[in-house]
């Protein structure tokens, strides 16, 4: 058995698809370990987002920065999955990280709206000097098993119901 950590982005909120989306994930047939909404200061703040994303983006100011901004203004949904070969799957499901080269039936290539058009209110609170094209994607998905174990500590408390 695999675990991995899954996270709806606030533009899946905003956007109002995270109910389509969670039914979707229910068909995948996967484990639910344990979910959790976060929202306002029970999120993570922008100083913890950087730690969270910082191995997978690195040292782009920019883009670190408006990403953790971004994260931290929520709301959020944190899922604990776990399935034979579930990284794999869950990555497959949810598409490439840049959702206009995402295929049809993953989530990002179902969903992505265009560079304009999606979330245009929320664009200018998020973009940074430097990151004209600020992403929004809906979600986060583990890479691989040495991912998750990073990743879950972040959402352990909130996950385990204040344990």
């Amino acid at each position: 058995m695999e675990e991995t950590l899954l996270i709806f982005k606030p533009d899946t909120f905003w956007r109002c698809l995270d109910q389509i989306v969670e039914e979707r994930l229910a068909a995948t047939g996967v484990e639910q370990v344990a979910s959790v909404i976060l929202r306002g200061n029970q999120n993570l703040s922008e100083e913890e987002w950087r730690e969270f994303y910082f191995p997978a983006i690195g040292s782009k100011p920019a883009i670190l920065s408006g990403t953790s901004k971004y994260m931290a203004y929520g709301p959020i949904k944190v899922f604990h999955l776990r399935s034979a070969g579930v990284i794999a799957k869950i990555r497959r499901w949810v598409g490439v990280t840049r959702p206009w080269q995402a295929e049809a039936g993953t989530i990002r290539g179902d969903f992505w709206a265009g560079a304009e058009e999606a979330n245009a209110p929320f664009r200018r609170l998020f973009e940074q000097p430097g990151d004209s094209s600020f992403l929004f994607n809906m979600i986060h998905a583990s890479d691989s098993a040495e991912s998750f174990e990073r990743e879950i500590v972040f959402f352990r408390k909130q996950l385990c119901g204040g344990v």
